[in-house]
């Protein structure tokens, strides 16, 4: 029996590793990185990033992590830094990572690694070769940071693949997940389906899905409508999916999706609080 409790629900599928086979390793890669591999060297950017926050090129930041003590602890140390790599995958070390990655720096003790889009460096991994625990496996090499943008910033099939929505603004620019953050349903929650639809910035904080399940829907404030013609006071957001576009009601009281204005669906506002366990 499934119990409702008041958690608004955004999550998205998670990304974890989970083996040695779920990365693997292009030619080099074309961003080039003149600067130092080593911490401290360097004015960080991005501080709990590390070195790999100063390598991304974002035009949202996204997130990262890096390992500051001198003895590694936090996982298995490798024979190799392509095996450091697959470690930190098959341990779950990160969210939401592409798979595919290329050599960009190397160093005495030091291998950079990022993964690009468009000659942007999205995701960034730094490899050490130094001192680990015995329960690390002793000496060896292991993840020292990684970073990465925005997620709707990375590889656009592995960014959809996983359940996310990549929309752009008038101008062609992808619509960062602050502003605009689209994703598949929970699997956990068997929602997969459904599509949740969070719009903030400029005054705005509402919640829509497309397709709300019969025992989800008094969480929403109107049905959801799979055909429905354009009302004239719709807002056009300048947001777009394909061949799809987006309008918003005033008050933010729904969206409306599709080709239009003839035929789109309108996708209902959240009005409660929507979670499960």
């Amino acid at each position: 029996m499934r119990t409702w409790i008041a958690v608004v629900l955004l999550v998205g599928p998670a990304v974890v590793g989970c083996g040695e086979d779920d990365v693997s390793f292009a030619d080099r890669a074309a961003t080039t990185y003149d600067g130092s591999l080593v911490p401290g060297a360097d004015v960080l950017r991005h501080p709990r990033a590390g070195v790999a926050g100063n390598v991304v090129d974002c035009d949202t930041w996204g997130t990262g992590s890096a390992f500051e003590g001198d003895v590694y602890d936090e996982g298995a140390t490798a024979g190799d830094p392509e095996g450091a790599v697959r470690h930190a995958f098959s341990e779950g070390l990160w969210l939401t990572l592409p798979d595919d990655l290329a050599e960009a720096a190397r160093a005495e003790d030091r291998v950079l690694y990022v993964a690009e889009v468009d000659g942007r460096a999205k995701v960034a991994v730094v490899v050490h070769d130094g001192a680990g625990t015995a329960g690390a496996g002793g000496g060896g090499w292991y993840v020292e940071s990684w970073a990465r943008c925005d997620v709707v910033e990375l590889p656009p099939d592995f960014v959809e693949e996983r359940g996310y929505q990549v929309w752009h603004d008038a101008e062609g620019r992808v619509v960062p997940t602050t502003e605009l953050e689209a994703q598949a349903g929970p699997e956990h929650c068997d929602w997969q389906d459904m599509t949740f639809l969070h719009l903030a910035g400029d005054g705005r904080d509402a919640t829509f899905a497309r397709d709300p399940h019969r025992d989800v829907r008094d969480y929403f404030a109107e049905p959801y409508l799979a055909h429905t013609t354009l009302p004239p006071d719709a807002v056009d957001t300048g947001y777009r999916r394909d061949d799809d576009r987006m309008w918003i009601a005033p008050g933010d009281a729904r969206v409306y999706v599709g080709e239009g204005p003839d035929d789109v669906e309108l996708w209902p506002r959240m009005v409660e609080p929507l979670g499960c366990e």
